[in-house]
């Protein structure tokens, strides 16, 4: 008889110390929207999730979690690539909590859409601390106006980068086929430019040599065609290394300028919280 009095009394001891899980909020409700589209966000799904926070900004556009709505947004249009609207989102977060980390991710998103004026001017704006001031610098640099960026050191170390002259390359390659690949870091190329440029003159030469004219004329021109292809190739190869630098450049600066967000659920599942890296 003991053994049974204890098996219940067990039972709801046992249900009791079950943590229990708080339902969502209700589906119609501001709360229950915003919570539905963290959700959608949270896996990955940005265009329903977009839809979601658009949902709520229709129906409660002056709830006082409109913000988190305007900041998911944000995020959602991010994730999917589409800059331009993250940045109008993340520009009405701002305009309903202007703090500096509102202005960073309206800032990083308008560089990200390649307004790279426009980002400057937003990072530059109140007082900017040491990442909006090189953001501001880097969106200079990409709108090719480095006199008005306000950083001197980062546009410094942009201008010393190591960059290859595609004059020069073209100019290398038509006094010695190769020589303009070689200058450009690229032996393999300056290799194979050099070995079928000389067999196509060899073969011309020699065609010529013994008579054989059109042979030699049909070799001609197909080694005009190659000779004329070296040039030009040597000189894109140049510009291939120098954006290659930049892009090195940019990015290395970019890891520190830009902000990286996660999503994270606040109580209730009715927060979001970005996480910056500097």
């Amino acid at each position: 008889m003991r053994r049974r009095a204890a098996a219940p009394l067990l039972l709801g001891l046992l249900l009791a110390a079950t943590p229990a899980f708080p339902s969502p909020p209700p589906p119609g409700t501001a709360s229950g929207i915003l919570s539905f589209a963290q959700e959608l966000l949270r896996a990955g799904d940005t265009f329903r999730a977009a839809t979601e926070y658009l949902r709520f900004l229709h129906h409660f556009p002056r709830d006082e979690q409109a913000p988190a709505a305007w900041e998911g947004l944000g995020r959602a249009y991010a994730l999917a690539g589409r800059w331009d609207e993250a940045a109008q989102a993340f520009q009405r977060l701002h305009q309903m909590r202007p703090t500096r980390r509102t202005r960073r991710l309206w800032a990083g998103a308008l560089y990200r859409a390649g307004r790279y004026r426009r980002a400057a001017r937003v990072a530059s704006e109140g007082e900017p601390g040491e990442p909006d001031r090189v953001l501001a610098t880097l969106a200079l640099l990409r709108a090719g106006r480095p006199g008005e960026a306000p950083l001197r050191r980062v546009v410094d170390e942009y201008q010393a980068l190591p960059r290859k002259s595609p004059a020069t390359a073209g100019l290398l390659s038509a006094v010695l086929p190769g020589a303009g690949h070689l200058y450009t870091g690229r032996p393999r190329d300056a290799g194979v430019a050099l070995v079928l440029n000389g067999v196509f003159l060899w073969g011309t030469w020699q065609a010529a040599r013994t008579d054989q004219w059109a042979l030699a004329g049909i070799l001609g021109a197909l080694e005009l065609g190659w000779y004329g292809g070296t040039i030009t190739s040597s000189m894109n190869a140049a510009h291939k290394w120098n954006r290659r630098e930049d892009e090195r450049f940019f990015s290395r600066w970019e890891t520190g300028a830009l902000p990286q967000w996660d999503l994270v659920l606040g109580p209730g599942g009715a927060g979001l919280t970005v996480t910056w890296t500097w």
